[in-house]
C-alpha cells in the first residue's frame, strides 16, 4: 500500500485515491529544467532586501509617520 492509502481507513475512499493517481512515484518525477531564470529570481530578492533594510532605516530614523506619509502621496 502506499502511504495516502494506509492512512486512509475506509476502502471505497481508499480505492478513490488509489484510482485518482494510480502510478505516480518519485522515479516518475521529471527533473526542473536548467534554464530557470536565476539571475532574475536573485535580482529581485536582492532589491526586495534592499527595499527592506531602507524601509527598516526610515522607520528607525523619522519614525513611523514617514512611511505613512510616503504609501499615501504614491497612492493619490
Amino acid at each position: 500500500m502506499s502511504g495516502l492509502t494506509a492512512l486512509i481507513r475506509n476502502d471505497w475512499a481508499a480505492g478513490l485515491a488509489r484510482s485518482a493517481r494510480p502510478n505516480l512515484s518519485a522515479e516518475d518525477a521529471q527533473p526542473s529544467p536548467d534554464n530557470t531564470p536565476r539571475r532574475l529570481l536573485w535580482s529581485v530578492g536582492i532589491v526586495a532586501f534592499v527595499l527592506s533594510i531602507l524601509t527598516f532605516m526610515l522607520w528607525g530614523i523619522n519614525g513611523a509617520g514617514t512611511l505613512f506619509d510616503m504609501i499615501a502621496a504614491f497612492c493619490n
